[in-house]
């Protein structure tokens, strides 16, 4: 029996490493060179970079100006800046973090399956999240946005709620995580407060008063210290803009173009996730048609975990659905419980059914995962290369232009319109400061380089205005007043 554990245990490691593997792979090939996005990764670099600068750790900046657009509080900025002292000022630091979280969070996946329901169990949910295309490559892992921290620290709350049954200190620490949860993508930890409320709710459990203060300072108390330190730099501003825009304003009015029905949310997990949720119905279908049980009745940890993991998964897609703003990264939090799930009942499914059965599925969950691995390879391999920012990255090979304005130019009068990715490419390539100004504002400018599409670039710019071009490419050219040596 000593030897039988022993080979099977190696077995499960051998396994878990190598799906570990994979999914670090998944994560972390060429990170860093696909371009920086807009919306939103490129906004939250640009508040870590400026807070970075600026050592205000506590007041996100859009071009040095306090942003109350991206009314998100500090953790997730905090989270970037590491990466950027890790790796440098660049597309890989800005993603390190993310890329860890995600990792982070399939591991702490895989324990607490294999801590409760066995090993077959935890590589299969290993294989399920490791291979779901969304969590990875949409908004999240490989992406430097705050939704792989958040969704990280959201699983952690939910797993040390469902291990709360054992011991209460657990149900603290799913308490601390929603704290942290908040101060990384605010009003969106809501979920993880409602789902805590209604776990407890279901259950039966009787928290004494005492046990009911400590989880409320647990989760409350962090979030009020930065609350008390941000007040200090605008008072209420950012808290009414918070509130009324990033909460009220979201649930109640589609904003920015992001509408869609009752439907959307169950489109974008057909969209991402069908296989994997076809395999899961049909697996509940057979659990029903065999008259078996997911979980042991007689087993109140068993009933306390399938009562978790069906809140952990209904209670955000409800509230997203009912939500007037819906945008389609709002789900991530769903997919470690489904994978979860998948897992378990999976795993039982292999274990007891005929043989017949146990063949089909594993065919087809191993077809899912081979079809999902395919489009994530496809994914990684192709890096799309976005000109603009390519040509803004060639001024680092220019000599004494760093903190240098830089300047768009159009033939009218008009006021530049950066994206986002090009003002933050700007600051990491050179610490250069975007304008907004004009041609003629460039000219008046001694420290200034200026960026000209193709189309709008003629001879004649350079000759009248004694302009020199110091670097170029397709999507056009950078010009100076003065000429500018190449770096040896």
């Amino acid at each position: 029996m000593y030897w039988s554990n022993r080979k099977i245990n190696f077995i499960y490691f051998f396994l878990a490493f190598l799906l570990l593997s994979i999914a670090f792979y998944n994560i972390f090939y060429h990170l860093g060179k696909f371009p920086i996005y807009s919306w939103d990764e490129a906004r939250h670099g640009v508040n870590a970079y400026e807070m970075l600068r600026q050592g205000n750790f506590i007041v996100n900046t859009y071009r040095y100006k306090a942003d109350y657009w991206n009314l998100k509080p500090p953790l997730s900025y905090w989270a970037i800046m590491a990466g950027y002292k890790l790796v440098g000022f660049n597309a890989l630091g800005l993603r390190l973090i993310s890329g860890i979280c995600a990792m982070l969070t399939i591991i702490i996946v895989a324990i607490f399956v294999k801590k409760n329901f066995g090993n077959l169990a935890s590589l299969l949910s290993m294989l399920t999240l490791s291979t779901s295309t969304q969590f990875l490559i949409n908004h999240s892992a490989r992406t430097g946005d705050a939704d792989s921290l958040f969704v990280f620290l959201f699983t952690a709350a939910i797993l040390s709620l469902l291990l709360s049954v054992k011991n209460d200190k657990w149900l603290y620490v799913s308490g601390f995580a929603f704290s942290l949860a908040f101060l990384t993508k605010s009003w969106h930890a809501g979920n993880i407060a409602v789902i805590m409320g209604l776990y407890l709710l279901f259950t039966g459990r009787k928290l004494s008063y005492k046990k009911w203060i400590s989880l409320c300072l647990c989760m409350m108390a962090p979030i009020l210290i930065w609350a008390v330190i941000r007040y200090q730099y605008d008072g209420f501003a950012f808290f009414k803009n918070m509130f009324e825009y990033d909460l009220l304003h979201r649930s109640t009015v589609p904003i920015e173009g992001h509408v869609g029905d009752e439907s959307y949310y169950g489109i974008v997990l057909c969209r991402f996730y069908f296989l994997w949720l076809a395999i899961l119905l049909g697996m509940i279908l057979v659990y029903n048609f065999q008259n078996n049980v997911l979980f042991d009745k007689s087993n109140s940890e068993n009933q306390s975990y399938i009562i978790g993991l069906c809140l952990w998964v209904i209670v955000p897609f409800i509230l997203y659905t009912f939500a007037k703003t819906k945008i389609i990264w709002y789900i991530l939090p769903i997919y470690p419980p489904l994978s979860i799930i998948i897992g378990i009942l999976a795993s039982k499914i292999l274990m007891k059914e005929r043989f017949l059965i146990r063949t089909v599925l594993l065919a087809s969950i191993l077809f899912a995962a081979h079809y999902y691995e395919g489009e994530i390879q496809t994914y990684v391999n192709n890096p799309i290369p976005n000109d603009q920012l390519s040509l803004i990255e060639k001024t680092k090979a220019l000599d004494g232009v760093r903190g240098y304005s830089l300047y768009k130019y159009h033939p009218t009068r008009h006021k530049a319109v950066w994206a986002q990715s090009a003002v933050l490419t700007a600051e990491l390539v050179n610490d250069l400061k975007v304008k907004s100004g004009d041609f003629h504002a460039f000219l008046k400018n001694d420290r200034a380089l200026l960026l000209v599409k193709k189309r709008f670039f003629t001879k004649r710019l350079v000759t009248s205005n004694l302009l020199n071009i110091v670097t170029s490419n397709r999507w056009g050219y950078i010009l100076s007043k003065e000429k500018i040596r190449i770096k040896h």
